[in-house]
């Protein structure tokens, strides 16, 4: 049976899709990202590129994005509606996020925010069971805070070797390892990549670093192995001699793994108020939390206030070196 588990939690929401009591896909969308995938919004155009192709936009709060494609009749100055296409994603290793990319929508299309994850999850139309935090933690059965350890790491182990995952500004490095026959370790990380790219979002370029085979016979082996375990729409070039294989996939937001990397003190955050609501005593909640994130909770009241409606109960902050 494939069944989405819905959470409605403090700061953000989370889903899992669950097939034979497995998470297939794992996904946890913000309820603060300003500029959501299918957001409509209206924006002053700055500046066009050299080639007219695209466009910096200035949106209502300050920030920017990027316009393409540019409408032959938008000038420098005009307003524009348009829709969130791509979210605003980090780049890893800098201190940058590349811009969220618009796309011109006709100008009687009503603003409206992006659609909830619940919206998005319903219109796959698998049956939904709504997590509570007062009941079985469903999510932690089926297997949530082992995706999220893998989030956090980078490392998804399976018999006979291991993957790394590593976000970079241009794509995902995926490297293989293991200690058993190159072909045997290939065909399984071909597998387990295909589902670590479905588990976790990832979107974009990928680049997987197999194994050296040297028989052309023993990569297309591997390759029909990915192909047949990869179960979303991609493109991908054959494994070169390099052991290297490319993949596209449609981007649309950042994957678990550089949502967890751009801001790692929320990450553990939210994780804390998760368990804190989770938490069936009485009485005054004590609630430990390292230097950085009480510093975030306290920029953001709202969150702590929630945790306090949620539970029924005071709440102390304990806070620890980070």
């Amino acid at each position: 049976m494939t069944q989405w588990l819905y959470e409605d939690g403090i700061g953000e929401e989370r889903a899992a899709l669950v097939e034979h009591g497995r998470i297939v896909e794992a996904r946890i969308q913000r309820t603060d990202t300003p500029l959501g995938f299918g957001a409509i919004v209206e924006g002053r155009l700055l500046a066009k590129s050299a080639g007219g192709h695209r466009a910096r936009i200035a949106l209502a709060d300050g920030s920017e994005a990027m316009l393409q494609p540019v409408p032959k009749e938008l000038s420098e100055g005009k307003t524009v509606r348009a829709e969130v296409l791509r979210e605003a994603l980090f780049e890893p290793g800098t201190a940058r996020h590349k811009p969220p990319r618009l796309r011109a929508v006709a100008a009687s299309t009503p603003l409206r925010p992006a659609p909830r994850l619940i919206d998005r999850i319903t219109a796959d139309g698998h049956e939904i069971v709504r997590a509570t935090a007062h009941g079985t933690d469903l999510l932690a059965e089926s297997g949530w805070h082992d995706v999220l350890s893998e989030a956090e790491t980078g490392q998804i182990d399976f018999t006979g070797g291991s993957l790394t995952l590593s976000p970079t500004p241009a794509m995902m490095v995926i490297d293989v390892d293991g200690d058993i026959a190159p072909r045997a370790l290939g065909l399984a990380a071909a597998t387990q990549a295909a589902h670590a790219i479905r588990r976790h979002g990832i979107g974009g370029g990928v680049v997987i670093d197999f194994p050296t085979l040297a028989d052309k016979a023993d990569r297309n082996a591997v390759a029909n192995y990915f192909d047949a375990a990869m179960t979303i729409p991609c493109e991908r070039t054959a494994i070169n001699g390099f052991a290297l294989m490319q993949i596209v996939l449609k981007r649309a937001r950042p994957s678990l793994i550089e949502l967890r990397a751009a801001d790692s003190v929320r990450w553990q955050l939210l994780a804390s108020l998760r368990s804190a609501e989770r938490d069936g005593g009485t009485g005054t909640l004590t609630f430990a939390l390292s230097l950085r994130e009480s510093q975030l909770l306290g920029r953001e009241p709202a969150l702590l206030e929630a945790l306090q409606q949620r539970t029924g109960r005071p709440v102390a902050i304990d806070v620890r070196p980070d």
